[in-house]
């Protein structure tokens, strides 16, 4: 007893140390994938995000490159010099007229020239009384004074007079050394910002003071990366770059460098309220402009591939484990299962045994019942057959007296007259007496083709007494083709049965009709039974074909008729059912294979 608990306490330490070191290597498992999957997602993300800011800075170069020519040739324009020259309301309303004309031919936002002192002369908004430029000042914008200084000059703003966003491009305007006047068009961006958003991207563009006023998020637009100085808040107001607004600050915050010069931020969550979203954020310069392109990466899938990738190798681990224990569990199992097949088998060779003995009796006791249910519906039909036998013996004694009397006469014609009625009436006999020796013969079923309407003469001429004393009209249309697979006899016996049944049926009805067809259909042919009698009942319907059941008079049957004709059909491969006619009565139905069909066979 204390061995065999010092042999459990030991393995149970063993156990515990095995768990304890397979949960040490699957967490460093873990956590050495954890960290491969972080760094390849990261590496992922910064080359995409290299190649998307690559992108938008060419979209940016190509929304504002096709606009460059404008200012310049609106410069050169003789109109438009000489309306700087020499002012006048003629010259004003054909200069309005046509740049009117060229701004709906580059599809720019706008395009005016102002004079020198920063008095807007012409646009192409003229006809616009609220939004038109025309007889404004911009002598304070960043773009008119670049202009002046230097010869041409970019800006971006929020329109003073339409109060919408643009980007500026102006050039001067000189006659010979003087300078008269300064042509701007404005430039719409906003198509930009629109598909940055329809792409569900993160971008944003800042100007030089870090200032967002591009973003693919409404809500990031005119805010300050971070809190702006004094002296940039009064430019601003001086400029008013973003028309008197204060930009507030974004709320961004730094977090840890990271590869290829991106750095991972933190900006407030829109959608929960204090709390925070990490993303990881690159740029790009655009020195032309002085702006710069941000895009903004969202780390939480890298967190979820990461740890996915950890899980897995956590599962990798585990299922490992496991594959080790079931391979020691299966060999200790198919050892046990070799002992376990030895009885087994020996127990299924003893209970095979058993059930072929079973099944040896079953056979002869079914055998048994259906030669005892012929023997019954001989034995009811024996009063009817004794007659049809005992009308031909009459008259063969009739036949036989009267003969002798001819041939003491020397009348031979007459004598062979009567012999040959005797021989007519001997051969019906004869058929008589060897369909009842066919049907009460006893044997193993034949299957074999078996010809449907010789079937149904058979069956027929058994209960032509009965039949022709009851008055009952048989109607047949059984075509000759019509062959089955089955044994003959039983067949008999089934049809022996269902009009049996039928002559039941109409025995107290004023009208009695048996309607026999044969009909070839999808499954082979279908045999049909219908009678004129009181049909069946609602209550039988589904108890027709239960061994003793009847709804016969005690002694007028055992209830075993449609039950053995049921097996037999089934034996034979085909169903039997029952219905009622539409017009009154019952019907029985026979489905069989065709004996040629391939199924059949």
């Amino acid at each position: 007893m204390a061995d065999a608990l010092s042999s459990r306490s030991l393995r149970h330490r063993r156990l515990a140390i095995l768990v304890a070191a397979l949960a040490a290597v699957t967490a460093l498992a873990c956590w050495s994938a954890y960290r491969w999957a972080e760094a390849e997602a990261r590496a992922a993300l910064t080359l995409n995000g290299d190649q998307r800011l690559g992108l938008y800075a060419s979209s940016i170069r190509n929304a504002v490159g096709r606009y460059d020519y404008l200012p310049f040739l609106v410069a050169r324009d003789h109109e438009v010099l000489d309306l700087l020259d020499t002012p006048s309301e003629t010259r004003r309303d054909a200069v309005n007229r046509r740049l009117e004309t060229a701004n709906a031919a580059a599809g720019s936002a706008a395009l005016y020239v102002v004079d020198r002192s920063g008095l807007a002369l012409a646009a192409s908004n003229w006809a616009d009384p609220a939004q038109s430029f025309v007889g404004q000042t911009y002598d304070f914008r960043p773009y008119f004074r670049q202009a002046v200084e230097s010869g041409s000059g970019r800006y971006f703003g929020i329109g003073v007079t339409t109060g919408l966003p643009g980007y500026f491009l102006s050039h001067a305007v000189h006659r010979g050394e003087a300078l008269i006047g300064v042509a701007v068009v404005k430039i719409d961006l906003e198509p930009l910002q629109r598909d940055w958003a329809a792409g569900g991207e993160r971008v944003l563009v800042t100007d030089e003071n870090g200032i967002v006023f591009l973003s693919s998020h409404a809500d990031w637009k005119y805010r300050a990366l971070r809190p702006l100085p004094d002296a940039v808040k009064a430019r601003l107001a001086q400029t008013r770059q973003y028309d008197r607004s204060d930009p507030a600050p974004l709320g961004l915050r730094d977090g840890p460098p990271a590869e290829s010069g991106a750095r991972q931020i933190s900006l407030p969550d829109p959608f929960a309220h204090g709390a925070r979203h990490t993303y990881l954020m690159q740029e790009l310069p655009l020195p032309e402009f002085g702006w710069t392109i941000r895009f903004l990466s969202d780390l939480e899938p890298v967190k979820a591939q990461a740890a996915g990738a950890a899980v897995l190798t956590a599962m990798g681990f585990l299922l490992l484990a496991a594959a080790l224990a079931l391979g020691w569990q299966r060999r200790q199992t198919l050892r046990l299962q070799r002992e376990a097949r030895v009885t087994l088998e020996r127990r299924v060779e003893e209970r095979t045994a058993e059930l072929l003995t079973a099944n040896r009796v079953l056979r002869e006791a079914q055998e048994e019942l259906v030669q005892a249910g012929k023997l019954a519906a001989l034995g009811q039909m024996s009063a009817a057959l004794a007659h049809e036998i005992n009308q031909p013996l009459a008259a063969i004694r009739t036949f036989v007296a009267s003969t002798r009397l001819l041939a003491e006469r020397g009348e031979t014609a007459m004598v062979r007259e009567n012999l040959a009625m005797i021989g007519d009436l001997a051969e019906r006999m004869a058929v008589l007496s060897g369909h009842l020796k066919d049907f009460a013969r006893k044997g193993p079923a034949r299957v074999e083709a078996v010809p449907v309407d010789r079937a149904m003469d058979r069956a027929l001429a058994l209960l032509a007494s009965r039949l022709r004393e009851e008055e009952v009209q048989v109607e047949r249309s059984i075509p000759a083709d019509a062959c089955v697979r089955g044994d003959a006899v039983r067949l008999e016996q089934v049809l022996v049965n269902l009009l049996r049944n039928a002559a039941d049926a109409m025995a107290e009805c004023d009208e009695r009709r048996l309607t026999l067809t044969a009909d070839r259909n999808s499954e082979g042919w279908e045999i049909r039974i219908r009678d004129t009698g009181t049909g069946i009942a609602e209550a039988h319907q589904f108890q027709l074909f239960d061994p003793f059941f009847t709804t016969k008079e005690v002694g007028q049957g055992l209830g075993l008729g449609l039950s053995l004709s049921y097996g037999i059909v089934r034996d034979f491969g085909g169903t039997l059912r029952a219905e009622n006619n539409p017009d009154g009565g019952a019907c029985f139905v026979i489905q069989l294979p065709d004996a040629q069909s391939p199924t059949a066979q």
